[in-house]
Formats: C-alpha cells, structure tokens, sequence
C-alpha cells in the first residue's frame, strides 16, 4: 500500500475506534442519560411517560428515610421506582423489571421481593404482593418490629411494603374479618 492509503485506513480506524469508546462511555453513564426534572412531580410525570403508563397507574407514592418511592400498575404487573434527587434535579430510578404473579392454582396470594440500594446509600427491602381472593381486603405485615396493616389495590390485588429488614425475615397473612 501507498503511504497515502495507509494514513486514510489509519485515520478510518482511528475514528471508528474513537465512536466506539465514546458510545461505551456514554453508555456506562447512566446520569448522563437521567431525564432531570425541576420537582418530584415533574420527574414521576416524565418517569410515567418514559415507561409509557399514565398517571392512573399509580397506586401510591410513598416516603421512606426520606427518599421516595412510586409504585404503578403497568400491563398487568407492578412496577416500583425511586426518584432520585441530585445537584441537576429530580429524576425517575426504576431498577427492577416489572414483577407480574401467576394467576393458577388456589392460592389466595403471593408474595416476592427484592433489595434496593439507592444513589444515597439508602438498603431497603421492598415486599411485593398480589391477592388472587377478592374478598381480601388488607394484609398483616409482621417481623420488622411493628405489625403493620398493608392496603389491597382495587382490581388488581396488588400490596407492598418497605422495610428494612431482608423480605424473608418479614411474615404476611391476609387480615380475616
């Protein structure tokens, strides 16, 4: 090869190496790719709209060691997110896949659950639940120091809890009236 041709293929080579490396950076930086809002309001619409819920979806929000959690229906399963607050606003955090229940069998509910770790440090642990027995009105959350009394959402059966003990230390019944 000329001199001329090499200096072309080394200057091609250079780039598409350089577009690479700029892609996994940009990749790798997930604050980067945050959606920064003014308000926590803000931010839960512009989360909502980015998992293309609406509004509706959402059961609760709620506040836990003052960090804040949303927890929505979307397409059948239960969705949980953190808004996050840093130096560039408020931004939508949903780190777990949407967590869908079998439906078989004859059960009367089901649980599972999961670890969070937030961009503040925060450990938690989130008990989710869903009641196949429309008569179910609330559940009985024991084993995190307090019994505590977990609302039932509507049609879809859904309940959940935080807490800071791992979910499988933690005990739920349906409440029997």
């Amino acid at each position: 090869m000329k001199k001329k041709e090499c200096m072309r293929l080394g200057k091609y080579l250079y780039l598409i190496f350089s577009f690479c490396v700029l892609l996994f950076i940009v990749g790798c930086n997930q604050d980067s790719a945050s959606d920064w809002q003014s308000s926590k309001d803000a931010a839960i619409e512009s989360g909502l709209k980015q998992e293309e819920a609406d509004r509706d979806s959402i059961l609760s929000i709620e506040e836990f060691e003052d960090e804040t959690f949303v927890f929505y229906e979307y397409m059948g399963g239960l969705g949980v997110a953190n808004i996050i607050k840093s130096e560039k606003g408020y931004g939508w955090k949903r780190s777990k896949p949407y967590t869908a229940f079998e439906t078989g069998g004859d059960l009367a509910y089901s649980t599972s659950g999961f670890e969070v770790k937030t961009k503040t440090g925060l450990s938690a642990s989130v008990l989710i639940g869903r009641t196949f027995d429309s008569s179910i009105k609330e559940m009985k959350l024991l084993g995190d120091g307090t019994e505590r009394k977990l609302k039932v959402f509507g049609d879809n059966g859904f309940f959940y809890a935080i807490h800071k003990i791992p979910t499988d230390s933690v005990d739920v019944s349906p409440v029997v009236n």
